[in-house]
């Protein structure tokens, strides 16, 4: 006849379970015993204590009267308890006055009482100087160590009856379920043919053996299944893989071409910029052509006469005045296509390059609106340059350029190309200063020009974004100078704009560039409201 133990594994575990109950018992017993040996200690401590505290009255008169041998008589009889290591009354300078006992033992393993020995003097009470007792905790230890050899024979006897518990419970009942996770292990890694081990039992183990079988037909299923999907995803893989190869060379094929054409857009700047800065230069050129040329004939007539000693004082003053006037409009026009090729020169080395260097913003700015200009001398603007001296920038003057060439042409081309009256691109500055990060200046690009639609206003900075596809746009100009601010110059580019009214740019940058500056996720302009 089958018991509930043969029938449940349930209850031969709930059985099992009460051996650690025994545990239990024993770490109340060991918690017990601690308690105890902490309250030994703390009485011997109290002991001590009262022991300095009784004797304290007759060593402070002793020490008082300075009587050595009264202070002796006061110490020696606590020599008869072998717990007392020593007692001794300190000065008022902490030296000992009298001594009685052990004093060349370390302090470990003793208990040490101090208290301070005062004196009525008058109606106030004087410190006279203190009295030391050691006391001895070896024989504390001694049974502490006896008692906790107890306290380890007790837990070796119950970590045996421990142990022999859980041998019942694996040869019971572990032992049958090692056997099944066995069978387990071996279907999940794919091994259809594991033998089930055989329970002849009718308990929660052998219903468990039941199951296991129906769980490994299924498992032989499902694995079949798997085996049939992983086919089919490797093909997937092989697709995907191919179309990831084919999309990363489209991607850099793009980008080569989006660095082509950004280097393009660049080089087509500098390009029209040399083509009316090589025109603003041929005017004083051809001025002083003339006259080099009309001061020749000049000479000539001048030395004919001299040879004819026809010469006269008053055609003498005529022609020196002819040729001090020819002197100023030659030195005049070739000084201003001194000053333009200079100007040119160090607008193009800047653009051309990525030399970093230190620069008066309203210098830099001037100079390159003033190579600007004659490019757009048949548009309906003038250039308004409102930029306070003094501003010094570590940065890079050519990045600079280029986003003004860019802002001005940006301007020309969308705001005043369908203009009917004439319009102002002003450009200003403001230094900032304690913003946090380090100064700062505030660089506007102001045009009064048609604005920019709200509907396109978000895309303005997205690359190869333009509205004048075909008519000389390119859209890369706003892109650069978004990139150009943000990952050269370190500082951020905002826009507002208003429809019929004009569009402003406004530019944070630091006065000096970092040398890594971090880039801006996006490239979405911020919203402004123009005050």
């Amino acid at each position: 006849m089958l018991t509930i133990f043969d029938r449940s594994l349930l209850a031969r575990a709930v059985a099992l379970i009460c051996a650690p109950l025994l545990l239990v018992v024993a770490v109340a017993v060991v918690v017990a015993i601690d308690y105890s040996d902490q309250d030994a200690r703390r009485a011997l401590s109290e002991r001590a204590h009262q022991t300095v505290a009784l004797l304290a009255g007759g060593a402070g008169d002793a020490l008082w009267n300075m009587d050595r041998k009264a202070a002796e008589a006061v110490l020696q009889p606590i020599l008869s308890d072998p717990d007392f290591s020593g007692m001794r009354v300190l000065d008022q300078d902490g030296s000992p006055f009298v001594a009685v006992g052990d004093f060349s033992a370390p302090e470990r393993g003793l208990i040490v009482v101090q208290q301070t020995l005062s004196h009525m003097v008058g109606s106030s009470t004087q410190r006279i100087g203190g009295l030391e007792l050691r006391l001895a905790t070896a024989r504390a230890e001694t049974e502490i160590l006896r008692r906790a050899r107890s306290i380890a024979l007790s837990g070796v006897a119950l970590l045996v009856a421990i142990c022999a518990l859980l041998a019942l419970i694996l040869r019971g009942v572990t032992a049958p379920i090692r056997s099944m996770t066995r069978c387990v292990t071996a279907l999940a890694a794919g091994v259809v043919d594991a033998p089930i081990p055989v329970v002849r039992r009718m308990d929660e183990v052998g219903r468990m053996t039941m199951a296991l079988g129906v769980l490994k037909e299924h498992e032989v299923e499902r694995l079949r299944f798997i085996e049939r999907q992983a086919h089919q995803m490797e093909e997937i893989e092989r697709t995907v893989a191919e179309r990831t190869r084919e999309l990363r060379e489209a991607l850099e094929t793009l980008q080569r071409a989006q660095s082509e054409l950004v280097r393009a857009e660049n080089m087509a700047a500098l390009g029209g910029m040399v083509a009316a800065m090589a025109h603003e230069i041929n005017t004083p050129l051809g001025n002083g052509l003339t006259v080099a040329t009309t001061l020749g004939d000049k000479i000539t007539e001048f030395s004919a006469l001299l040879e004819g000693k026809e010469l006269r004082r008053s055609v003498l003053r005529e022609y020196s005045d002819s040729f001090n006037t020819a002197n100023r409009l030659l030195v005049g026009n070739l000084t201003r296509a001194a000053e333009l090729i200079g100007r040119f020169k160090r607008v193009a080395v800047d653009q051309t390059s990525e030399l970093r260097r230190s620069f008066e913003l309203d210098v830099v700015c001037g100079e390159v609106v003033a190579m600007l200009a004659p490019s757009h001398k048949h548009a309906p603007v003038a250039f308004v340059m409102d930029l306070p001296p003094g501003i010094v920038m570590d940065s890079y003057p050519g990045a600079l350029g280029q986003i003004l060439t860019n802002l001005v042409a940006n301007a020309v081309l969308h705001g005043f190309s369908e203009a009917s009256k004439p319009g102002t691109i002003r450009v200003t500055a403001e230094r900032l200063e304690d913003t946090g990060l380090g100064d700062h200046v505030r660089l506007c690009v102001h045009d009064d020009g048609c604005g920019i639609p709200p509907a396109i206003l978000p895309r303005i900075f997205d690359p190869f974004f333009t509205t004048k596809f075909g008519a000389g746009g390119s859209g890369l100009g706003l892109h650069i100078v978004y990139a150009i601010v943000t990952r050269v110059m370190g500082g951020s580019v905002a826009v507002d704009s208003e429809v019929g009214v004009g569009t402003r740019f406004v530019m944070v940058l630091p006065l000096v560039a970092p040398l890594h500056a971090p880039e801006e996720s996006g490239g979405r302009p911020r919203r402004l409201a123009i005050p």
